[in-house]
């Protein structure tokens, strides 16, 4: 069995995971977000000689490091630079019209969060940039410096549930108007500013996250995507996502929900008239959570959830 790459990232669920995707061993697989290669590795341990599995991520230092991981699967694997909601362009591209499982893992790398010039920390100083890929349309400093104070809050609030969101926009923008914040440590003193107690970690968790999501688009393609690798699943084949906050795990969610739900008529309605069918079923109800174990050694093991559907 390969070993984890503890520099690079760790996966969560990794052999859960592996084990709810992987039907047909000698199947097509996808997974959208590679990362370090570590889901891969496992998926294509499972996987037989004719497996086959299509990585793909934005995140270029991703791609070498899985490229790396995974050169001993030869042929059998290959990884496209891309962010995940290019899948069905990507599959087409590939000459590929249908596969037998989908993995998303959701959020921030390992890598990405430990690389104080990436900028995804509020616990080292590093530029504001927060950029998954060079496909980002702003860093997290143009949004902070351009973003007017209601978009702003708007962000803070929907993004992170962040109660204080008004007051961190409005210490922002009074902040910029004198000089420009570029560092990400300059943007958790200001919140440190408006927020004090054993409540500042969550908040600069909560803002940070939320720059994040803008800067990344992540959720503004999020319910595309899942239908979209739905539609191209084999009948039997699965979609699993791991989710690492409330917003993500609630479009997982409701788009499952969705997809699962049949008839829609009113339930006066003697006769179906909408001819609806559900395309998948819902295998995981309440979600996969990690033993006590895995949430010691991986701390951010702690807020994953494992979702999965399968394909009718």
């Amino acid at each position: 069995m390969g070993q984890e790459a503890p520099a690079f990232h760790i996966p969560v669920l990794r052999q859960e995971t592996a084990a709810w995707v992987v039907c047909d061993p000698q199947g097509t697989y996808v997974d959208g977000t590679v990362g370090g290669g570590g889901h891969a590795e496992c998926l294509l341990e499972r996987m037989g000689e004719a497996g086959r599995l299509i990585g793909i991520d934005r995140d270029p230092d991703a791609v070498r490091e899985a490229l790396r991981r995974l050169r001993r699967f030869g042929g059998r694997a290959e990884v496209v630079q891309a962010p995940f909601w290019k899948l069905p362009r990507i599959l087409a591209d590939l000459g590929v019209s249908r596969v037998d499982g989908v993995l998303f893992d959701l959020g921030v790398s390992s890598h990405q969060i430990n690389r104080s010039e990436r900028g995804f920390s509020y616990r080292q100083d590093g530029p504001l940039d927060m950029r998954m890929g060079p496909d980002a349309l702003r860093s997290a400093q143009e949004v902070i410096s351009t973003y007017s104070q209601e978009a702003l809050t708007r962000i803070f609030r929907v993004y992170g549930e962040e109660r204080a969101a008004a007051r961190i926009a409005r210490t922002i923008c009074r902040y910029r108007e004198r000089k420009r914040l570029t560092r990400t440590l300059e943007l958790a003193d200001l919140i440190a500013d408006v927020v004090r107690g054993p409540h500042l970690k969550k908040t600069l968790a909560r803002i940070f996250q939320a720059v994040r999501i803008e800067v990344n688009e992540e959720l503004a393609h999020l319910q595309g995507v899942l239908k979209g690798a739905i539609e191209v699943l084999q009948p039997g084949g699965r979609i699993a996502v791991l989710s690492y906050h409330s917003l993500e795990d609630r479009t997982v969610k409701q788009v499952f929900r969705s997809e699962a739900r049949g008839c829609i008529c009113p339930p006066d309605l003697p006769v179906c008239g909408c001819g609806r069918v559900g395309t998948v079923a819902v295998l995981t109800s309440r979600g996969v959570r990690a033993g006590e174990a895995e949430r010691e050694r991986n701390p951010r093991a702690r807020s994953a959830t494992l979702r999965v559907a399968e394909r009718l």
